[in-house]
């Protein structure tokens, strides 16, 4: 067989995707695009899609530049203002989505420019322009549904797009015009999915903070459009989605979830592989809170995993159900595939310990860790001889950080009973006029606040210690951000503000956990900031993680305090560690705990005397309608 052609490798690279290995992908699209011939420009489109998804701004501008000098047309002009906006070049960026705008017939494409204005003009400062474009894409693709000619549910095609402009005109203020503009549509045009969009624009009011709008609205909301439209799978969906965010506050809101999931999957065409995957990924999250059902669950999860295999949080549920009763092979084949998918986070990483800890009292430890280690890093497993001895080292580490917490911890155990020891003897010997002084009444009091302060301290500890055990649910992240901001500023003179930018898709997780780590990291800083008079800001924003996964969340709290020495920057999230002279030392070590039990990473960076930063990197999964495969078929063509 010769050497493939430059089609030949593009179409590998399409398979690479498809499983959800990106260094791959990228790999097979490089080979292809130093070949000039027709494969070329098909490799250079991928490689600037994987290169904005990556935020390679030179690359993309590279690649997406090819593109444009081969395939004249609206979507290689819009590939090219998205990839200049990533490179930075906004007004090169404003150029090409301005000429979209005045020479695209659909009127898809020039929402899509529309949203990219908006982009630029939020980066460069002016939220009111951003707004405007945000609200003349949304009113693009209303008049679009609005036309007669067009079948009322043609707008469900455009959802992705049209849920991210709603998103971002919401978190620029502009909630009422959203919902006025719905409200128009029904008038024009009464048999559109008016009360969709009215529920999307209710949720995206709900979780950029707006109290007015509760979840009522918003159920009661897909429930007329389902009684208009009992066949429409986008609702089905939706509100199976809602449903199971509140499962556990309403047991009947699980079986709801469920009826309606069944009933989409027996409907779903064969080919809507996307589509057939997150239904069965919810329905294995339904199924996962009855332990009657977890083979259920299972089923669930693997017949979503053949469609979309490069699922790590699906594989991931996977490994630890396996685990969960016994079953050790199958536990290892999950977490050899999250590897395989990104072995940059610390839950599969966690997984393949508990992994390893199985297969440590069989006789396949060392076949385990090589199979491991080599999915993590093609190669690698010829070295795994020594690696029992690393993972080993490893524990002892880790023991030896929660002895030192434990040992803190109890030296103010220790000093809380000797005041209690001091003070009791104290009251023995108090007067009767003492008492009717209210003197005990003083001292009880101070030592009720010594009690609760330990009470809730060992609270937080314990429970982000028992993560498996945690309340999964969908968490809007703007509600999340101005709900902890209100509680600091309830509690202390540091001024915290808050920045929420562009569309943010729901966290997966458990919403208590969640507050109290971005409680800690906030209250922290805004402690640090007392001193000086500084001030907190917190920043909230969707970043991509790469082609065929779903979106991260970054939340970034930054403050202008005395920031912290370099020597102790690696030690701050150990437990019982602290700076200052009444810390615990606990607050961080729960917050990298709980972040590190949902998927996410923690990164802290301070400059002495001028502040700190605090980054924190959050998965998404399954929330909302936007990802990559499901843009409109024309973004992601060249034909008009």
């Amino acid at each position: 067989m010769g050497d493939p052609s430059a089609q030949d490798l593009v179409e590998l690279g399409e398979r690479y995707v498809a499983l959800g290995l990106p260094a791959a992908a990228r790999g097979a699209f490089e080979r292809a695009f130093g070949m000039a011939d027709e494969g070329q420009v098909d490799a250079a489109r991928v490689l600037a899609e994987l290169s904005i998804a990556a935020n390679d701004g030179p690359a993309a501008r590279r690649y997406a530049q090819l593109v444009m000098d081969n395939s004249k047309g609206g979507p290689a002009r819009l590939m090219l203002g998205r990839a200049q906006l990533c490179a930075g070049e906004l007004d090169a960026a404003r150029f090409s989505f301005s000429a979209v705008l005045n020479s695209a017939p659909s009127r898809t494409l020039r929402a899509s420019a529309h949203l990219g204005r908006s982009a630029v003009a939020h980066v460069a400062g002016d939220d009111s322009g951003a707004a405007a474009h945000a609200m003349a894409g949304i009113d693009e693709l209303l008049a679009h549904a609005a036309d007669p000619a067009v079948a009322a549910t043609a707008i469900e095609a455009d959802l992705p797009l049209l849920e991210e402009l709603i998103a971002r005109a919401v978190g620029l203020g502009r909630g009422e015009d959203v919902s006025d503009d719905v409200a128009r549509l029904r008038e024009r045009r009464p048999e559109a999915p008016c009360d969709l969009l009215a529920a999307l624009a209710f949720a995206a009011r709900q979780a950029h903070g707006d109290d007015t709008v509760t979840d009522a609205d918003i159920e009661s909301a897909l429930a007329a459009q389902l009684a208009a439209q009992p066949d429409s799978t986008v609702t089905r969906v939706y509100s199976a989605e809602r449903r199971l965010r509140r499962r556990h506050r309403d047991p009947s809101a699980r079986e709801a979830a469920i009826e309606l999931l069944s009933a989409v999957a027996e409907r779903l065409p064969v080919h809507d592989t996307l589509q057939r995957a997150r239904v069965l990924f919810l329905l294995a999250t339904a199924y996962e809170d009855d332990p009657s059902e977890i083979g259920r669950a299972e089923q669930s999860y693997r017949d979503g995993l053949r469609l979309r295999p490069g699922h790590a949080a699906a594989a991931n549920r996977l490994a630890r159900l396996g685990l969960s009763h016994g079953d050790v092979d199958a536990a290892l084949n999950e977490v050899e595939r999250a590897l395989r998918i990104d072995a940059s986070h610390g839950l599969v990483w966690r997984n393949a310990a508990r992994v390893v800890d199985a297969c440590s009292r069989g006789s396949q430890l060392e076949q385990a860790v090589e199979r491991l280690l080599d999915a993590a890093q093609p190669g690698a497993g010829a070295s795994a001889a020594v690696v029992p001895r690393l993972l080993a080292a490893a524990a002892e580490i880790a023991r030896g950080d929660v002895l030192a917490g434990m040992h803190a911890r109890g030296h103010r155990f220790k000093n809380l009973l000797g005041i209690i020891g001091s003070r009791t003897r104290s009251a023995r010997k108090l007067t009767p006029e003492d008492v009717a002084d209210g003197d005990l009444a003083r001292r009880l009091m101070d030592l009720e606040t010594e009690v609760m302060s330990l009470y809730e301290e060992w609270s937080a500890y314990l429970r982000s210690m028992q993560t498996d055990g945690a309340v999964v649910e969908a968490i809007p992240v703007a509600a999340l951000v101005n709900d902890v901001a209100r509680a600091v500023r309830e509690s202390t003179s540091t001024e915290v503000q808050i920045s929420v930018t562009g569309r943010l898709p729901d966290l997966r997780g458990d919403r208590v956990l969640l507050r109290e780590a971005l409680l800690n990291i906030v209250a922290n800083a805004a402690e640090a900031c007392t001193a000086n008079g500084g001030s907190v800001n917190v920043r909230a924003q969707s970043v991509a993680s790469g082609p065929g996964r779903t979106p991260l969340i970054e939340i970034e709290v930054s403050d202008t305090g005395p920031g912290i020495a370099r020597q102790d920057l690696s030690r701050i999230f150990a437990p019982g560690f602290t700076t200052k002279e009444t810390g615990s030392g606990i607050g961080l070590a729960v917050a990298e705990r709980v972040i590190s039990a949902h998927h996410g990473r923690i990164l802290l960076d301070s400059v002495p005397e001028r502040g700190t930063k605090v980054l924190l990197l959050l998965p998404t999964e399954l929330g909302g309608f936007a990802t990559l495969a499901a843009l409109p078929s024309e973004l992601r063509s060249e034909g008009e």
